[in-house]
C-alpha cells in the first residue's frame, strides 16, 4: 500500500509539473515503468490516462524513421544507448528549464539517471550534436559543449565522418563515398555500399546500417549482385 501511495505522489508531481509550469530548475522522480524510448532524444512518459512526449533539450540525435529523412547512421545506435542508461537506472528524474513545449507539443526537459545527464552522456559518446540553443546561458550548455568537442576530437560517433553533422542537422548523403558503410534490408539476406542506388528503394523501418564489411558479414549476408555498386571494391 505504501509503495502504491508513493507512485501515486510521483504521478500526481509530474502532472504538476507538466500542466502547472512549476518548479523552474527543479528534478521530478519518475518511475523507471512509466518511460519509454522513441529514439535517441525523444521519451514518452505514461501518467494514468495520460502520456507525454519529452523531448531532450539541447540535444539531437540521428533520425530512426523520420517522415522526411527516414533512418540515418547511428539512429539505431543512439536509441539503444538511451534505452540502456534507463533500463540500468536505479532513479530517473526529470527537470524542465522553462515552461514551454517545442512547435510539436512535445514537452522540453533535461533526463537525469542515477544523478547524471542523459544528454550529455549521449554527446560525450558521439551519438548527438548540440542542437536548438535559444537561450546562450541555457544551463548544462556549457558542460555539453565540453562534452562535444571532446567527442569531435576523438572522432566518435557521429564525428567520424567529414560532413555528416552539420549545424542543420545529418547529412547522409554526404556519406555516399564512405567505403565502410553498408545498408541491408532487414527482409534480405545481401547487404550494398551506402552510395549503392538502390538503397533508396529500402524501406526506412526495414533498413539496416554496418559499419564494416565484417560487421553485414557477421549476420550471414553476402554481397548483392549490383555489379555497378562494387565496381570500386576489390
Amino acid at each position: 500500500m505504501a509503495s502504491l501511495r508513493k507512485l501515486g505522489v510521483w504521478f500526481l508531481l509530474m502532472g504538476l509539473l507538466i500542466v502547472a509550469g512549476c518548479g523552474n530548475g527543479e528534478r521530478t522522480e519518475v518511475p523507471k515503468q512509466s518511460v519509454s524510448v522513441v529514439d535517441g532524444d525523444t521519451i514518452k512518459v505514461k501518467m494514468k490516462k495520460k502520456e507525454e512526449t519529452v523531448q531532450l533539450l539541447l540535444v539531437d540525435t540521428p533520425e530512426i524513421n523520420h517522415p522526411d529523412v527516414g533512418k540515418q547512421p547511428l539512429g539505431d545506435e543512439a536509441k539503444a544507448f538511451t534505452q540502456k542508461l534507463i533500463n540500468e537506472a536505479k532513479k530517473i528524474e526529470l527537470e524542465k528549464e522553462e515552461t514551454k513545449r517545442d512547435k510539436y507539443g512535445r514537452f522540453l526537459a533535461y533526463l537525469h539517471v542515477d544523478g547524471k545527464l542523459l544528454q550529455e552522456e549521449l554527446v560525450k559518446e558521439g551519438f548527438a550534436r548540440i542542437a536548438y540553443v535559444e537561450q546562450p546561458d541555457a544551463k548544462y550548455l556549457e558542460e555539453l559543449r565540453k562534452a562535444e568537442q571532446e567527442a569531435k576530437r576523438k572522432k566518435v560517433g557521429i564525428w567520424q565522418w567529414d560532413s555528416y553533422t552539420k549545424k542543420d542537422g545529418f547529412h547522409v548523403e554526404a556519406l555516399k563515398n564512405e567505403r565502410n558503410i553498408f545498408v541491408a534490408s532487414k527482409n534480405s539476406d545481401v547487404y550494398h555500399p551506402i552510395g549503392c542506388h538502390v538503397v533508396k528503394d529500402i524501406k526506412p523501418e526495414n533498413l539496416m546500417y554496418f559499419y564494416s564489411e565484417q560487421e553485414a558479414m557477421k549476420t550471414n549476408r553476402h554481397r548483392s549482385g549490383v555489379k555497378e555498386c562494387w565496381s570500386s571494391y576489390k
